[in-house]
């Protein structure tokens, strides 16, 4: 590869980055077809489902359906199931990691973990990926590092006040009688929960009204899994909607939240930011174009702005189609690879062949038309 760049220290025809659900997924078909990759991690496999709070759990239910042509919803292949593997239907990150890590084993990937990519050139026809652990080049770059490790950290004054939820170990570590959960989308429901569960009186300020909001798309409605353990959950939540929190002060060893409507909110426990993840794609984000916060992708999920450079993951949209949990996300793998695969001229028929189990099983979503079904009842 001198001959394309003298300061590359390894080539190959694609580099995934990230080794999460959708990094594992769409390296086992690059797998099975043959190809030249390594998927590359920045600690280790699964690294964001181990940062989870203990107690916090899949929302998406994991079942044995496999034999029946419907696979386990959490599942990356048509062939594994979380159910199975795991034993269990919500299971918690600690879990889910184990299970990618023995797909991974199983499939026997190519992982290069604890190797951070801190750049992403795109150099006429050959990415230049610069990495804590040396230069990395390829023809196509799967970008596939996801959500969970970039909190957002800008949606109010003072949020260096608050513990971000995705910073939290476990909610018995979450100190105070009285927490304040600033965010109510399925984060912010769960540590509200899991703090009422601990004995905690809990005030919940969800900016818009997300326990009436009910739309059939689960990208946009609570779960019903959050929804049962809300009802479920001890009387002891205070729940504010369409409130939006402005600023956050500490004074006089307590925490106080000022909203919009001039309210104001006091605890004496540090107050948990549920406002959300940024994206990953802040990396790279000359290599997109955006459109409200989202990239702009082709119907392979290849960027608009930059030829090769794929997308896989939660943050794929198609219109109003959000493609951010993994049984939605899953049915893309298979496109990007045969459009990755045909440009390498790997054998129609093999492709096919590898395709097959994929568009049996509904593990190939090509024609978007559908996503904008609404549920009738």
């Amino acid at each position: 590869m001198s001959s394309i760049n003298h300061s590359i220290d390894e080539y190959y025809d694609i580099v995934i980055v990230g080794a999460g659900p959708a990094g594992i997924g769409v390296g086992i078909l690059l797998q099975k077809l043959g190809m030249s990759y390594v998927i590359l991690e920045k600690t280790s496999i699964g690294a964001s489902f181990k940062k989870w709070p203990k107690e916090t759990r899949f929302i998406s239910p994991s079942f044995t359906g496999n034999f029946f042509k419907m696979p386990d919803l959490n599942a990356v292949t048509p062939d594994t199931s979380p159910a199975f593997d795991l034993l269990t239907e919500h299971p918690t990150g600690i879990e889910y990691a184990q299970y990618l890590e023995r797909v991974s084993k199983f499939f026997q990937l190519a992982i290069d973990t604890d190797v951070e990519v801190k750049s992403v050139e795109d150099k006429s026809g050959c990415f230049i990926l610069n990495t804590s652990h040396g230069t990395y080049g390829s023809s196509f770059v799967i970008w596939a590092a996801g959500e969970y490790q970039f909190p957002k950290t800008n949606s109010f004054e003072g949020e260096h006040f608050c513990a971000h939820y995705s910073e939290i170990n476990s909610f018995s570590d979450v100190m105070g009688k009285e927490n304040i959960v600033i965010g109510a989308y399925e984060s912010g429901f769960d540590a509200a929960i899991n703090l009422a569960k601990l004995g905690k009186n809990v005030t919940l300020i969800d900016n818009s009204n997300y326990l009436k909001l009910i739309e059939s798309d689960s990208s946009y409605s609570l779960s019903p899994f959050t929804r049962d353990r809300i009802k479920d959950a001890p009387d002891r939540i205070d729940y504010f909607e369409e409130m939006r929190v402005e600023k956050v002060t500490f004074v006089n060893a307590k925490y106080l939240i000022t909203t919009d409507d001039n309210q104001t909110f006091i605890s004496d426990g540090e107050p948990i930011n549920c406002t959300g993840f940024d994206t990953s794609l802040k990396l790279v984000k000359e290599l997109f174009d955006f459109e409200e916060g989202y990239p702009l992708l082709t119907g392979f999920d290849e960027s608009k702005k930059t030829e090769n450079l794929f997308l896989v993951g939660p943050q794929v949209k198609h219109g109003t189609a959000l493609f951010c949990f993994i049984y939605k996300y899953r049915q893309r793998f298979a496109i990007v690879v045969e459009e990755i695969a045909k440009r390498n001229d790997i054998p129609p028929g093999t492709i096919e062949e590898v395709l097959k189990e994929y568009k049996y099983n509904n593990f190939y979503l090509k024609d978007l038309s559908c996503c904008d079904d609404e549920c009738v009842c």
